[in-house]
């Protein structure tokens, strides 16, 4: 018993420590504010990292949800046909689902380890394609918001709400 309580204690605090850094590469880089007229040309969508850190399934499941996410966060701001406008890169660094849980205590998984994590960042680049700013992002969403943790299938609805989510949020982080 003693042995299973140190394991998880070791397991938290390497959790914890993995947290850590997810954060501080989220803070790394930070621009000022866009402004509330700025537009873009177009939005493309970069999932390499994410797909070489948390594996190709979450990377597809963000890639099949993060388009129309991101067309209704940025609903007005894109003109196609403006030459001068920058390119915004929606950069998704990392993905990961944390443990199940149902997020209230009742099980052996604590509120703070039940959690999904989404971190990027927006990247504008100018049409000369020089980076023009860099916007970082780090979300977390209780891991049931996708459904009950045990069903068949809830992977591809969590990073569907954290892909939802992270979409939400980057133009307030952008100062858009």
């Amino acid at each position: 018993m003693a042995r299973l309580t140190s394991w998880r204690l070791m397991a938290a605090t390497l959790g914890l420590a993995g947290l850590g850094a997810f954060v501080s590469a989220a803070l790394a880089e930070q621009s000022p504010p866009l402004g509330s007229g700025a537009h873009f040309r177009a939005i493309k969508i970069d999932l390499s990292e994410a797909a070489q850190y948390g594996g190709a399934p979450a990377a597809n499941w963000a890639a099949a949800a993060l388009p129309s996410a991101l067309e209704e966060a940025f609903s007005g701001r894109v003109e196609p046909g403006d030459r001068s406008a920058p390119t915004l890169i929606v950069r998704i660094d990392r993905i990961l689902l944390g443990p199940s849980g149902n997020g209230g205590g009742a099980s052996s998984v604590s509120p703070d380890q039940a959690r999904d994590y989404i971190e990027g960042a927006g990247v504008v680049v100018g049409a000369n394609g020089q980076t023009l700013g860099v916007y970082p992002l780090l979300d977390a969403v209780y891991n049931y918001t996708g459904g009950a943790n045990y069903e068949v299938g809830s992977g591809p609805r969590r990073v569907g709400v954290l892909a939802r989510s992270f979409a939400e949020f980057l133009p307030g982080k952008m100062g858009l």
